[in-house]
Parts: C-alpha cells; structure tokens; sequence
C-alpha cells in the first residue's frame, strides 16, 4: 500500500465542503497578499486569476503580487484588482504556487505572522525542500484529499485543508453533439511521462485500428512539435492560446481522455462539465472525482506504479505514481464506441455534477474561511 493512502480520512479537513462554525469566533479579514502566477494559458496561472476574483468578491482586498504576469486574456475585473493593489508585508500572506527547492519562498515574509500556502503534488511522496517549508507557514491548503493524504505522509506537521479547484460554468458549460460518423477523442496536456498521452495514442490506435473514421486530437501548450503523429487521424495541436479556457477543443470531441498523474486534474473537470464521457486514470488527484463522482467517469485503475521524477529536487526523490495499462484505456474506448448513447447521458450527467461540485467560483469563499479561521 501507498504511505499516502495509510492517512486516515479523519485527519483530513475538507474546506470545499460548508463547515460548522457555530460557536466559534472568527476573525474577518479586511485584506490579503495573494502571490501567484496570473495568466490565462496554465493552470496555476488560470486559477491564480479565478482565486483572486473570488476572494474580492467574498468580501477582502485582495492585493495581487504576480510571480509571472501575462495580460492578454486576463479579465477587466481582475486587472482592475491589480491596479489598486498596496500590498502590507505585515497583512495575510496567501503563495499559491509550485515551491522550489533552491530557496524557501516564504523567508520573504517574516513581517507577516499569518502566511499560508496553496500549492499542489503529483505522487505519493513531496520532496524533503517542500515539507520544510510547508511546516513554515501557518496551514497549507491543497485541492484534493489526494494531496492532504501525501503532506501528512511526507511529514508536514502543520494543518492542511482541502479546498477543490474547479471550473468556470459560464466558459466550460454543457455542449448538446450532435451524431456524427466516426468518434473524436481528445487528450489535453504535453506528451512526458507524467501525462501518459503515448499510452493513450498506444489504445487509441488498438481500440480504432479499422475506423478511418474516428480522429483523435491531442492538444499541448507546450509551443513545439515535440511529436509527430505517424497517423493521418491523429491531429496534434502545440500553440499556446491565450484565451479563457480551451472550450473550443472540447466541444470537437465525444470523449476525453484524462490519463495522468495530476494533483488536481483540470481537463478531467472541463471535459466533463462540457458534457464529455471521460476515461479518467483513478489514482493521484484525480481519485477524489473518481470516488466522489463513482458512475460518472470511466475509471482506469493503474496496472503498476513508478518512481516519479523529481529530479530537480535531487536524486531519488518524488516516490510513485500510477500508470494505466493500454489494456485497460482500450477497454473503456471500445465501450464508448459501442454504447455511444449510454455515452452521452453519461457526459450529460457528468456535465450536471461538474457544475454543481466543482464551481470554480466556490473556491474563493472556501480559501478566505480557512483564512479567517486560522487568523482568528
């Protein structure tokens, strides 16, 4: 058994979900630092933007500090946000980033005496560099239970809560397809070994290898032609596109494949609020939608696990993560094929439950009452 999964759920505290605070006395911020990456074409920097919004819109001045800054694509309102920012070094500190392993980034914030850090892992094990210095700040947050199971595992000491990230509904909303000859199926993400896209083309190929018909497109932001597709069905897209959200290659498809070892897993959440049935790898941070969403998402269970690399942190370091069988991923692509109306009131119903239990607008609230909580 994995050490992250030896944590008990008990030791765990959900934040997404509402939380009991009667009788407690809390503390209401009036304003906070938000350290982040802010554009539109990442993950943290996506939901960089949409965390801030949704801090300021539950009630405190948020004061964004970008790590990396990229306009084009990024709202008027959150722009707005930017221009009035007076960041205090003695207010809040919020890091919502990946950490690094040649510097502690929170050695800049000693005049704050509450900082707290929103950041996420792929395997099982966090690198020493990252432990010490979570146990630096007041509480960590991370976005899967997945995650909360690792830090306590890898040895954080510290309180971690859970506060799920999710999607837009006004940008990934429900697509109605129409039939058509043949199936498209879509990958997003570069191709490295994390992401598992060459096992994906692998059962793809198997599942498809008599239908000139079926397509399937893989869509990386990685800006290079790090592939070249030896199949004329097979469309790779590399251009890193500054818009808001990727809705456009969703609503090509009929089904998504989400096979990698994610902390959170973004298109697994797009693909389904836009209606895709989506074959999901259950391990990671893509556990969590597989558990609490059972039905509604094609579960691979991982045939192996491997070391991870996290090189960058020194040798050996990163533990396992999960790897699908080409078997397996074959398996759910021929069911999609041969039950495509199933399919659809599947996507359908996937679409509903995205929407309602991974509204990017949620996380905001949720991250200012863990705030609110520990700086009472």
């Amino acid at each position: 058994m994995l050490e992250a999964q030896k944590i008990s759920q008990a030791q765990i505290t959900d934040s997404s979900q509402p939380q009991d605070i009667r009788g407690r006395e809390q503390r209401t911020l009036s304003s906070l630092s938000l350290i982040a990456p802010f554009n539109c074409t990442t993950g943290y920097g996506s939901m960089g933007e949409y965390l801030a919004l949704g801090l300021a819109r539950a009630g405190v001045k948020v004061n964004p500090i970008p790590l990396r800054l990229t306009m084009e694509g990024l709202t008027d309102e959150f722009q707005n946000l930017l221009r009035s920012a007076q960041p205090d070094p003695r207010e809040p500190q919020l890091y919502f980033h990946w950490l690094f392993s040649s510097f502690s980034v929170f050695e800049q914030f000693r005049e704050s005496s509450h900082v707290f850090c929103y950041t996420t892992w792929e395997s099982d094990r966090l690198p020493e560099s990252w432990v010490e210095q979570m146990n630096q700040v007041r509480a960590v947050i991370v976005p899967t239970r997945f995650n909360a199971r690792v830090c306590r595992a890898s040895g954080v000491t510290v309180p971690v809560e859970v506060v799920a990230q999710g999607i837009d509904p006004q940008v990934y909303a429900y697509e109605e397809r129409e039939q058509r000859p043949g199936l498209t199926t879509l990958m997003v993400g570069p191709i490295d070994g994390r992401k598992h896209v060459r096992t994906g083309i692998a059962a793809w190929k198997r599942a498809f290898a008599h239908d000139a018909q079926a397509r399937l497109i893989i869509k990386s932001n990685y800006g290079s032609q790090v592939y070249t597709p030896d199949d004329p069905r097979i469309q790779f897209v590399y251009a890193s596109e500054r818009t808001r959200g990727i809705a456009h290659w969703y609503r090509q498809a009929d089904m998504l494949m989400a096979l990698g070892n994610e902390g959170f897993g973004l298109p697994l959440i797009e693909g389904m609020a836009t209606g895709l049935p989506v074959i999901a790898l259950n391990s990671e941070g893509q556990a969590d939608v597989c558990e609490d969403a059972t039905g509604l998402v094609l579960p691979v269970v991982p045939e192996r696990y491997e070391a991870y690399d996290a090189s960058e942190f020194g040798a050996g370091v990163g533990g396992v993560c999960g790897v699908p069988s080409v078997e397996a991923v074959t398996e759910q692509l021929v069911w999609v094929a041969s039950h495509r109306e199933e399919a659809r009131e599947l996507g359908r119903a996937a679409a509903d439950w995205a929407r309602q239990q991974r509204n990017v607008w949620t996380m905001g609230a949720s991250v200012l009452a863990v705030l609110n909580r520990y700086c009472s």
